[in-house]
């Protein structure tokens, strides 16, 4: 078994995105990320300070709540044991969003997020009581990596 907190950045998000792809059926609507970062702080407790998140980390942490799922957990593990491409890789703003945007995928396997008629997010946990740790911590770094 392979430890997903030892990644390299390049291939914790290779992985995300590549399974958020995979599980996309078709064009989904943009999350409204910037809109429940700050529902997702306050519910959460998640403290606002000056330190952001990298992408690499947020991945990871990602990987960690989709890997309790068995199935995915292989498919993670296959997808690590892959050669990366080793292209050179540079700030790009569009894979920084699908980055973002992987992570919700993500935490959305792990929470019921839902907006009411006056625009309140609310959450409601669907993993196992275990899981609440991996995606608190998720939340904490989504937070911290969105722009804001």
């Amino acid at each position: 078994m392979i430890d997903l907190s030892q990644l390299d950045d390049a291939t914790a998000e290779r992985i995300l995105t590549t399974i958020a792809r995979a599980r996309s059926t078709s064009q989904p609507d943009l999350p409204p990320l910037l809109d429940i970062q700050d529902a997702l702080a306050d519910d959460f407790s998640v403290a606002p300070s000056g330190a952001r998140t990298a992408g690499g980390e947020l991945a990871r942490q990602a990987l960690m709540v989709l890997a309790e799922d068995p199935a995915t957990s292989l498919a993670i593990e296959a997808m690590a044991a892959e050669e990366d491409s080793g292209r050179h890789r540079t700030y790009d703003a569009g894979a920084t969003l699908a980055l973002g945007l992987a992570a919700y995928f993500a935490l959305s396997t792990a929470l019921d997020i839902q907006r009411d008629k006056q625009g309140k997010w609310s959450f409601k946990m669907k993993v196992r009581p275990a899981s609440q740790a991996a995606v608190t911590k998720l939340i904490e770094k989504l937070v911290h990596y969105l722009p804001g």
